[in-house]
C-alpha cells in the first residue's frame, strides 16, 4: 500500500512533555507547549505566531515522525512545514523536500592513512577522533587533509564495484567515485570502461611511500605530500646554504604523520646522522664496508647499476667543472684529438654497433602500471596518453545482502581515497577563501559586479550558448529516466545549468575579521528541479486522495518507502542535487574567474579552503541508534566537524561554521537568518531610501527590483547566531562587499 496503510500505526508517539534522556549538554531550546503526537524543539527564543504554531502542530502530528520536530533558529512560514524545520521520519518521507541520499561503505573498507597504514572504515568510526587522509584538489592534485568517520545507516543495500587492478568496493548503490576528469557519478550508474580518478601508492628502496599525482604521472614522496598540504606548520622552511629536507623523528619512513616529521637542511640532516652512534656503529665495522664494496661492484655491473653511477659521476664531474674550472681546463686539453681516434674506432667496431643498436632498442618498465615501453621518450608518452595515471571499471554487481555503512567527512576537499586505488565523495551554499587581501579590491568592485552580472544569467534568464563543462555532464544520459512531466524541459535545463535564479539566491564577495577575500553563492537546481518537485507533490496528492487519507494540510503528503512512487520521487530527488552541485560549480568557477582576472591579471589562483553545504533536501541518517529519512528544509547539516554557511541578509554579516553534532536537532542547524516579512509585506513597508540606507557599503543594486531583500526583511543574523550556539562553532565571520542578486 502507498498512502494511509495501517502500518503507519507502528510510528504513531504518544508523548506529550518529551524529557531527552540522552546525555547531552544542556541545550537553549524550548519544547512547545502543544498537544501533538510527537514534541516540537524550538531554537527560535520567540513566541510563534499562530499561523507557524499550527503548521508546527500539521508536522508533528504525523503518525511516522520520529522523536520529534526540530525548529531552528531562522523559522519561518513556508508551504507545508515550516522552513527552518528538521523533520526526522520512519518508512516514508514529505515530497516538500529536495534532497540526495549519502553513499556510504561497508566496514572493512580500508583507507589509506598517513602513518602507513590502511585501516578498516568501521574502526575508524570507532575512533571518534581526526585522522588524516589523502585527497584529490580540483586540479587534480593529491594532498593530505584531515577528516572524520561515522556509521551513516544501518542494513543498506549494496553494490559491488570491480576495478580493472583486480580491486572489490562494497558500497551503496548511491556512493559517488570521482571520475578521471574530476566528476562524480553514483556507483549504481558507472559503466565498464569508465576512467576513474586513481590513486597510486607504493614503497620505494628506501622505505619512503611514494604517491602518483594524476595531473602528471609522476611519484611524489608522501612527506612531501603532508608539507605542500601545510600540515608541517604552514610555509617550507629554508635553511641558508642547504636544500631543505624531512626528517622521520622515529626513522620510521612510512610514517608521515606530521607529529613524526620536521624540516631540516641536508647537511644537519647528514650530520645528524652521522652522530647517532647506535645507529652507526654497525656501518663503520669492517665487515660492513666489505659487504659495502661488494655490492656497489655487483651493482655497477647491472644495466641499472651502470646507469645510477654513469649519472653519479656525470653530476661530480660536473661540479667539478663548476668549482675547479681552471684545473678541469688543464685535465682536459687535447681530449678530442686523443680520444677522436678512439672514439671513431669503438663506433665501427662489432662492439659498438652493438651497443648503439641495444641502446635504441632498450625497453623502459612503466613504474605505475609495470608495462615495458622502447625509449625514455616513449615512457613518457606511454604515462601521458596511454595510462596517465587510470583505472577503469570492470563491472557493477548489484547485491543480495544489506550491512551497516560509513563514511567520512572531509570538509574542504569533499572527497578522500580508498585503498582499492580510488576516490570516492563524501557528504546549497557554495564559499572558497582566497589568498586576496580588502585592499585589492579598492576602486574595482562595481566592475567586477559588471563583470559577473553579464556572465551569469540572474532571475529567469538562461545562458545564450551551452558551454562544454554543461554538455560534458553525465547525468543528462539519465534525464529520459525523470518523471514524464518534464520530459521536454531538457534544453532549458541545459541553458539554466550556471544560472542563479531568482528570489534570495545571491553571489556575494565578502571580507573576514583577517581581511581576506572570500567568494560565496547560494543557488538551487532552478527550474528544472522545481518542476520535479511539482510533479512529485502532486502524485503524493493525488494518492492520499485515492487512499482517502484525512491529512492536516493537503502539502503534507507522503509517500511509503518500499514503493514504486517513492523509489521515482527518491530517483529524481538525486538528479536534482546533483544538477544543483554542478549549477553551483559552473558559476564558481565564472566568479573565480572574474575575481582573479581583476585581482591577478587573469592568474588561477589555489582556494585556502572550500566549503560546500545543501539546503532543503532529504537523506538517510542514523540517529538515536536508529535509521530514519532527515528532511531539513531550510536547514543545513551541521554534524561534528561539518562545515557549513549560514548567510545574513544583504548588507549583514554570514558566518563559515563547524557543526557540534547536536542530537536533539538531528545534526542541524539553520542556513541563514530567516525572514521576518513576507516580499509583498516588505515591499510595503520599506523604501527605496531605506534600501539604499541598509545596504550603504555594499556595491549591489539599488533599486525597487530588490526591495524585498532588504536586510530589514529578515532577522537578526546575530540573533539567530546566538540561538544556535550549542548547534555549530563559529570558523569565521565575514561582512559582505559586494552582492549580486537573483
Amino acid at each position: 500500500m502507498l498512502v494511509g496503510s495501517g502500518k503507519t500505526n507502528n510510528y504513531q508517539l504518544t508523548i506529550i512533555n518529551y524529557q531527552p534522556t540522552t546525555k547531552i549538554n544542556i541545550m537553549p531550546y524550548e519544547n512547545l507547549e502543544i498537544s501533538t503526537r510527537s514534541p516540537v524543539l524550538s531554537w527560535a527564543n520567540h513566541p510563534l505566531k499562530s499561523d507557524e504554531i499550527k503548521m508546527a502542530k500539521n508536522v508533528a502530528s504525523l503518525p511516522f515522525v520520529f522523536k520529534h520536530v526540530a525548529l531552528m533558529p531562522d523559522v519561518h512560514l513556508g508551504k507545508g512545514a515550516l522552513v527552518g524545520s528538521v523533520i526526522a521520519t520512519k518508512e516514508a518521507i514529505i515530497p516538500a523536500a529536495v534532497g540526495v541520499d549519502i553513499g556510504c561503505f561497508v566496514g572493512d573498507t580500508l583507507i589509506p592513512l598517513m602513518d602507513g597504514k590502511s585501516y578498516p572504515i568501521k574502526e575508524l568510526a570507532d575512533r571518534s577522533e581526526k585522522f588524516i587522509v589523502y585527497a584529490c584538489s580540483s586540479s587534480g592534485r593529491i594532498v593530505a587533509t584531515y577528516a572524520t568517520a561515522k556509521l551513516t545507516r544501518k542494513n543498506a543495500a549494496l553494490v559491488k564495484v570491480i576495478l580493472d587492478n583486480g580491486e572489490e568496493i562494497i558500497c551503496t548503490p548511491d556512493h559517488q567515485f570521482m571520475l578521471r576528469d574530476g566528476s562524480y557519478e553514483e556507483a549504481q550508474n558507472l559503466q565498464a570502461e569508465t576512467s576513474l580518478m586513481p590513486f597510486y601508492s607504493k614503497v620505494d628502496k628506501d622505505g619512503y611511500t611514494l604517491i602518483a599525482q594524476p595531473y602528471s604521472g609522476r611519484w611524489q614522496k608522501a612527506h612531501w605530500i603532508i608539507a605542500r598540504s601545510g600540515l608541517l606548520g604552514g610555509k617550507v622552511e629554508k635553511f641558508e646554504g642547504q636544500k631543505t629536507v624531512i626528517h622521520h623523528r622515529n626513522f620510521n619512513e612510512s610514517d608521515n604523520r606530521p607529529e613524526n616529521l620536521e624540516f631540516m637542511g641536508n647537511c644537519d640532516h647528514s650530520a645528524y646522522h652521522r652522530n647517532l652512534v647506535e645507529r652507526n656503529q654497525h656501518w663503520q665495522s669492517p665487515e660492513f664496508e666489505e659487504k659495502r664494496v661488494a655490492a656497489l661492484a655487483k651493482k655497477a655491473q647491472r644495466t641499472e647499476g651502470y646507469q645510477y653511477y654513469a649519472e653519479r659521476g656525470t653530476k661530480n664531474i660536473l661540479q667539478y667543472m663548476q668549482q675547479q674550472p681552471e684545473h678541469f681546463k688543464q685535465a682536459v686539453a687535447d681530449n678530442g684529438i686523443r680520444g677522436k681516434q678512439y672514439l671513431l674506432a669503438y663506433n665501427q667496431s662489432e662492439k659498438g654497433k652493438a651497443k648503439s643498436k641495444e641502446i635504441a632498442n632498450r625497453y623502459y618498465t612503466c613504474e605505475i602500471c609495470g608495462v615495458e615501453v622502447k625509449t625514455p621518450i616513449g615512457l613518457h608518452n606511454h604515462r601521458r596518453k596511454e595510462h596517465q595515471c587510470n583505472h577503469k571499471i570492470v563491472a557493477v554487481l548489484t547485491l543480495n545482502y544489506t550491512e551497516d555503512v560509513y563514511c567520512l567527512t572531509v570538509p574542504e576537499y569533499h572527497n578522500f581515497a580508498l585503498k582499492a586505488g580510488v576516490f570516492v565523495h563524501n557528504c546549497g551554499m557554495m564559499a572558497i577563501k582566497t589568498p586576496f587581501k580588502g585592499e585589492q579590491l579598492e576602486g574595482k568592485l562595481k566592475k567586477i559586479r559588471l563583470d559577473i552580472e553579464a556572465a551569469i544569467p540572474t532571475g529567469f534568464n538562461e545562458n545564450k550558448e551551452v558551454e562544454k563543462t554543461v554538455t560534458n555532464w553525465q547525468r543528462w544520459s539519465d534525464f529520459k529516466d525523470l518523471h514524464r512531466g518534464v520530459q521536454d524541459l531538457q534544453n532549458k535545463a541545459m541553458r539554466q545549468m550556471g544560472s542563479l535564479g531568482g528570489g534570495n539566491h545571491f553571489i556575494e564577495v565578502c571580507l573576514d575579521t583577517e581581511n581576506s577575500v572570500w567568494l560565496m553563492l547560494h543557488s538551487g537546481s532552478r527550474n528544472i528541479g522545481n518542476q520535479l518537485a511539482q510533479c512529485h507533490i502532486s502524485t503524493a496528492k493525488e494518492l492520499a486522495k485515492m487512499a482517502g487519507n484525512s491529512l492536516p494540510d493537503p502539502d503534507l503528503a507522503y509517500f511509503i518507502a518500499g514503493t514504486p512512487e517513492f523509489q521515482a520521487y527518491w530517483h529524481d530527488l538525486q538528479w536534482s542535487q546533483d544538477y544543483a552541485r554542478v549549477n553551483r560549480d559552473v558559476m564558481m568557477a565564472r566568479f573565480k574567474r572574474i575575481v582573479e582576472k581583476h585581482l591577478a591579471g587573469g592568474k588561477a589562483i589555489k582556494p585556502l579552503l572550500e566549503v560546500n553545504c545543501h539546503h532543503n533536501y532529504a537523506e538517510k541518517e542514523v540517529h538515536f541508534g536508529e535509521n530514519v529519512y532527515v528532511t531539513r528544509k531550510g536547514a543545513v547539516r551541521a554534524q561534528e566537524e561539518d562545515y557549513g554557511i549560514i548567510p545574513g541578509s544583504m548588507g549583514a554579516k554570514s558566518y563559515i561554521v563547524k557543526g557540534k553534532g547536536n542530537a536533539h536537532s538531528f545534526c542541524s542547524c539553520s542556513h541563514g537568518a530567516g525572514r521576518l516579512l513576507s516580499r509583498k509585506k516588505a515591499k510595503n513597508t520599506y523604501t527605496l531610501d531605506d534600501l539604499i540606507e541598509q545596504t550603504m557599503g555594499v556595491e549591489c543594486r539599488k533599486d525597487t527590483g530588490v526591495l524585498d531583500e532588504i536586510p530589514g526583511a529578515y532577522k537578526s543574523i546575530e540573533q539567530v547566531m546566538e540561538n544556535q550556539s550549542d548547534l555549530v562553532e563559529v570558523e569565521a565571520t565575514l561582512k559582505q562587499v559586494l552582492c549580486v542578486k537573483g
